[in-house]
C-alpha cells in the first residue's frame, strides 16, 4: 500500500512539489514556536531562586541636569542603609551594583562553563535575607570576611554542579576566575536573576566593601504597604543629598515588564505561525477538493469494481500524508544540523518533545484538512462517472 501510494505521488511529483515545500516551511515554523514555548515553560515551572513580593528596587544616582557643589557631602553606602532602616515598615535593606538586581537587562559575563555565560554581582552581606535565598552549603558573607587576606565567592548550585560534580566547593577555587587568590565560602539553590523564564543560573557573588557605594538598594517591606510610602523615601534620601535623584520601583513591577519583553515575542512567532498554518490549511483543501473533482472517473471505476468508500478516503488521506512525510522528513534534516552549528541549546529532552509536537500539529493539520475532500470522494457513485465530460 505505502509503495503504491509513493509511486501515486512520484507520478505527480510537479503538482505535489509546492504543497511538500509549503509543509517544510510549517514544520520549521512550527518547530521553532513549540520549542521556545516548550523551553520557557519548563524554566517558569523551576525554583526561581528569590523571593520579588514587597520588594522595591531604590536608585540613588547623582543628577546630572543639576550642577552640584564641589564640597557637598557625598552619604556614604552605610548612612543610605541607616536612613532606609528608619522606617517602621520596612523590614530588610541591602545594597548591589545593577548587575545582581533581579529582572534587569544586561549582565557581566566572566567566563564560560558548559558554553554559558557565568554572571557575577556584587552585594552586601544583608542581600540574601532580602531576597530571601536559600543557603545549601557553606555560609553568606559576613563583617567577619572583612578581616581575609582573600576574596570571599558565593556561587549558586547550577554552577557548583556543573564546575564541581558532586564535590563539595566549599573552600575550593575556580580556574576561570580572575583573582587566584579566592575561594568559594557558600552556595545558594539558584538565582535566576532574568526571571522565571531564564535558564537556571550560572552566578557568582561577591562581597560589597562598607566603602562602596553602587548606588542601588533592595528594600523589603512590610506585607500590606501602599505605594504612596515610595515617597517618604524619595524626600528622605533627597534630602540627605540634594544633588542627587531618586528612582524608586518594585520588582513586581520589574517583573511584569520582563514578562513583556519575553512573553510578546513568543506571542508574535505564535500568530505568524498561525497565520502560516492557517494559509497552508486553505491550500491543502483547495488542492484536495481539486484532486478530487479531478478523478471522478477514477473514483467511480474503484467503486463501480467493488471498491469501498473507506479504502478510497484512506487512499487520498494516504497520497496527502506521504506528501506531507516528505516536508516533515526535509524539515528534519535541516532541525538536526542546528545542534552541530550550535544554534539549538536545547537539552534532549526539550529537542525531542519540539519535534513530536510539530510532527504532530503537522499531521493533525493534513488529516483535518482531507475530511471534507474525502467525504466528497466517498460520496461518488459509479453513475457519476459515466456522466462525467
Amino acid at each position: 500500500m505505502i509503495r503504491h501510494l509513493c509511486k501515486i505521488v512520484w507520478n505527480r511529483k510537479r503538482a505535489n512539489a509546492l504543497t511538500a515545500l509549503q509543509i517544510f516551511i510549517s514544520f520549521l515554523l512550527v518547530f521553532t514556536t513549540v520549542s521556545l514555548a516548550v523551553d520557557k515553560i519548563g524554566n517558569y515551572r523551576r525554583p526561581l531562586g528569590f523571593s520579588y513580593e514587597n520588594r522595591w528596587v531604590v536608585g540613588f544616582h547623582p543628577d546630572q541636569s543639576m550642577q552640584m557643589d564641589d564640597e557637598a557631602e557625598i552619604p556614604s553606602r552605610r548612612q543610605v542603609y541607616l536612613a532606609l532602616r528608619e522606617f517602621d515598615w520596612v523590614e530588610k535593606v541591602a545594597s548591589s551594583d545593577y548587575m545582581a538586581l533581579p529582572y534587569k537587562l544586561g549582565m557581566q559575563a566572566l567566563f564560560r562553563v558548559e558554553g554559558r555565560f557565568v554572571s557575577n554581582g556584587s552585594v552586601s552581606d544583608e542581600f540574601h535575607q532580602t531576597l530571601g535565598f536559600n543557603v545549601v552549603n557553606g555560609r553568606w558573607f559576613s563583617e567577619e570576611d572583612a578581616a581575609l587576606d582573600w576574596e570571599p565567592i558565593v556561587i549558586t548550585q547550577p554552577l557548583s554542579e556543573a564546575l564541581f560534580g558532586q564535590e563539595d566547593p566549599i573552600g575550593q577555587q575556580i580556574e576561570e576566575w580572575h583573582n587566584s587568590n579566592a575561594r568559594i565560602i557558600g552556595v545558594v539553590s539558584d538565582y535566576r536573576r532574568s526571571g522565571e523564564f531564564a535558564d537556571p543560573g550560572f552566578f557568582t557573588f561577591t562581597r560589597q566593601s562598607e566603602e562602596e557605594n553602587r548606588g542601588h538598594f533592595l528594600v523589603k517591606v512590610r506585607t500590606g504597604t501602599p505605594l504612596a510610602a515610595q515617597e517618604q523615601i524619595d524626600k528622605r534620601l533627597k534630602a540627605m543629598a540634594p544633588g542627587y535623584r531618586v528612582d524608586i520601583t518594585t520588582l513586581a513591577e520589574d517583573r511584569a515588564s520582563s514578562f513583556k519583553l519575553t512573553l510578546v515575542p513568543l506571542f508574535a512567532l505564535g500568530v505568524v505561525a498561525v497565520l502560516v498554518m492557517g494559509m497552508v490549511a486553505l491550500s491543502l483543501s483547495g488542492v484536495l477538493w481539486q484532486r478530487t473533482t479531478l478523478r471522478i472517473e477514477e473514483i467511480g471505476l474503484r467503486r463501480a469494481l467493488g471498491g469501498s468508500a473507506a479504502s478510497i478516503y484512506a487512499q487520498l488521506t494516504g497520497e496527502i500524508l506521504v506528501v506531507a512525510s516528505l516536508g516533515v522528513i526535509a524539515g528534519l534534516l535541516v532541525i538536526a544540523q542546528l545542534p552541530l552549528m550550535g544554534l539549538l541549546k536545547y537539552t534532549g529532552g526539550i529537542y525531542a518533545l519540539s519535534l513530536a509536537l510539530a510532527a504532530v500539529v503537522i499531521y493533525g493539520l493534513v488529516i483535518a484538512c482531507s475530511l471534507y475532500p474525502g467525504r466528497l470522494a466517498c460520496r461518488i457513485r459509479p453513475v457519476e462517472a459515466l456522466h462525467h465530460e
